[in-house]
């Protein structure tokens, strides 16, 4: 059975395609909140609604008409959502098509398609449930493929390709942007007094208060042990010292598990790059800037930052 409520949203121009799907799936035993009919001038103002599950229909004919504006509109929404296709006949080679082609590919990680002729109560309601357990499988390996699997911060991999991806939109709009690097001070001593079961758990907890006072848009990632990176987008060096501030206030509560109270100190390397020299350095030469900022902050055993502004 499916564990959360439906959300529905049916992508088509045709009033009398939404009403036969609607009223489909009105008859049938799966649990919708709601069903809405939305353009596909529209699509890119669907929002994610963590408490439901979401799926997305649209008829075959509209799909192969607009399918660059479909996937353009699509790749703006910032997430993703599972597709199913309603097709005007069956062929492999055409449900194949659909998921290798190259522009749909790149908005639509799950795909699936269900033929006009054969749609019932009980194949729609066997193709969502299909498709929202593949599209559920298929967030978790993206999930183990771009996380730490200890902290949930972004591995290595999702925060380079992050890097680049502010880079050029930061050259491309003159925006300026930053970048911390975290190193935990004295967090060896931790592991070698409580054991790794608590160094983890403190690790864990160093993220959670990062998490609540990073922005949405921000992207902390974990780089190995102790070293924690957190990139900023558009962020000028004024509004990166207020956001220290509030990170160091985040510290103020200390750890406490396993009845052991365990302060939370950091040393804190910060860079700002302004917008005229983005094109001279490169993600690895301003992480060294960053790291070389953190180097100079770790001769305090305090929380202590040192930034700079290239």
């Amino acid at each position: 059975m499916i564990e959360q409520r439906l959300h529905i949203i049916i992508i088509c121009e045709d009033e009398c395609f939404f009403n036969w799907i609607a009223s489909t799936i009105k008859v049938s035993d799966m649990m919708v909140d709601a069903i809405k009919r939305v353009s596909i001038d529209k699509l890119s103002e669907i929002r994610l609604l963590p408490s439901c599950d979401q799926l997305l229909i649209i008829q075959e004919a509209l799909y192969l008409q607009n399918v660059k504006k479909i996937s353009s509109n699509y790749a703006s929404m910032g997430h993703e959502f599972p597709l199913l296709l309603v097709t005007d006949s069956y062929a492999e080679s055409y449900a194949d098509s659909y998921v290798n082609n190259s522009d749909s590919k790149d908005a639509f990680t799950i795909i699936d398609t269900i033929v006009k002729e054969n749609l019932s109560i009980y194949s729609l309601r066997h193709a969502t449930r299909s498709l929202l357990k593949d599209y559920k499988l298929t967030k978790r390996l993206q999930r183990l493929a771009h996380y730490d699997a200890l902290t949930g911060a972004a591995n290595r991999y999702l925060f380079d390709d992050r890097m680049n991806e502010t880079i050029k939109k930061s050259k491309r709009y003159k925006e300026s942007f930053s970048l911390l690097y975290f190193d935990l001070n004295s967090f060896k001593k931790v592991n070698d007094t409580y054991g790794h079961e608590v160094g983890d758990l403190f690790l864990k907890h160093f993220v959670e208060r990062l998490n609540q006072v990073k922005r949405e848009t921000d992207t902390l990632a974990r780089l190995g042990g102790d070293e924690f990176c957190m990139l900023l987008p558009n962020t000028d060096e004024q509004n990166l010292a207020q956001f220290i501030t509030r990170i160091i206030d985040s510290f103020a509560t200390p750890f406490l598990d396993f009845n052991i109270k365990l302060p939370i100190k950091s040393a804190i390397g910060g860079v700002t790059i302004k917008d005229q020299n983005e094109s001279m350095l490169s993600p690895q030469e301003i992480i060294k800037i960053a790291d070389k900022c953190v180097y100079e902050a770790k001769k305090s055993t305090e929380t202590h930052s040192v930034l700079n502004v290239i």
